[in-house]
């Protein structure tokens, strides 16, 4: 019986193992063509330029939410 226990425990780790692998895989796997990192990083640009006049947010806000912007544009949208 304990090796029963034994048997299912390392089944269950195998199995959580394999999930997050393919979690992980998955997540590295998104990819994003040229053309749409590039029309990404035109309305970022375009928000960062114009988003203000808007008048959507405060200008404390719209400064926030654009240096958040540009630290994404530039981890994840640069070559």
């Amino acid at each position: 019986m304990v090796i029963l226990y034994i048997a299912i425990a390392l089944l269950a780790i195998s199995v959580l193992l394999l999930a997050m692998a393919l979690y992980y895989l998955i997540r590295r796997g998104t990819y994003l063509s040229e053309k749409e990192k590039e029309f990404i990083t035109f309305v970022i640009d375009i928000f960062v330029e114009y988003g203000d006049d808007l008048g959507i947010q405060s200008k404390d806000e719209h400064q926030k939410i654009s240096k958040e912007l540009e630290k994404i544009k530039n981890k994840h949208l640069r070559k």
